[in-house]
């Protein structure tokens, strides 16, 4: 098994709500990885949410106007009102990652979900993949950004993500 079908593959989950979101942070690992999240968040109300407060936090409509610029049959889109991936990424350290996106940072871009009262009553999932797990890795920015957009080629373009 190659190392993009061992990421298809072998997700870590993790559902996560506004409550827990402290202690949750502690299951995921300070490793270089790739992730995605989930929700059940229907991309109309995502699309309300425009320029935020903080320029560091991604401006979820801006976000989503990118992404339709994508034919239908590349994108991911919600079947009904189940959960669907709107975000995959990459990082150095998959904690600190998880926190920005659900919490917010002031030193980094990130979607800073829970800081949106609204988005914190829908269901969560982040899944992730710890990448020196697999046979071979030697971690990279490089690296983790093109087995990212080799996933996303595999899966679709969620409507979070606009490069």
């Amino acid at each position: 098994m190659n190392l993009i079908e061992n990421i298809s593959q072998n997700w870590e989950e993790l559902p996560v709500n506004y409550e827990d979101l402290e202690h949750l942070a502690l299951e995921v690992p300070r490793k270089p990885g790739i992730y995605q999240i989930l929700t059940n968040v229907p991309k109309e109300l995502f699309v309300q949410f425009g320029s935020r407060t903080d320029k560091k936090h991604y401006n979820l409509e801006k976000k989503i106007r990118e992404s339709d610029k994508l034919p239908e049959e590349f994108k991911i889109l919600q079947q009904g009102s189940n959960k669907y991936i709107v975000y995959t990424g990459h990082s150095y350290n998959l904690r600190q990652r998880f926190k920005e996106h659900f919490k917010g940072s002031k030193g980094t871009g990130c979607l800073a979900l829970f800081q949106i009262e609204k988005l914190r009553s829908f269901q969560w999932d982040f899944q992730f993949n710890e990448l020196g797990k697999y046979d071979g890795y030697f971690d990279s920015k490089l690296q983790r950004t093109f087995l990212e957009q080799k996933y996303r080629a595999e899966i679709g373009w969620p409507i979070l993500c606009s490069q």
